[in-house]
């Protein structure tokens, strides 16, 4: 499934990475240049434990 996320703060990102990491293809946006930076490098622009794997996991794999 393709899957928008507008807003990649504290629930966007969560929401993303968990959908990407189940196989879906995430497009997030968010006006921040640099959050988007950040996910679109494999990092997490936000603090959750096990959070950073899930979304490097996922650009590695082409989902996010």
């Amino acid at each position: 499934m393709k899957v928008s996320v507008f807003g990649i703060g504290y629930v966007g990102t969560v929401v993303a990475a968990c959908m990407a990491d189940e196989g879906h293809r995430v497009v997030a946006v968010d006006i921040s240049t640099e959050k988007v930076d950040a996910l679109n490098a494999g990092q997490s622009p936000i603090v959750e434990p096990g959070l950073a794997e899930l979304i490097e996991r996922a650009v590695e794999q082409g989902h996010l």
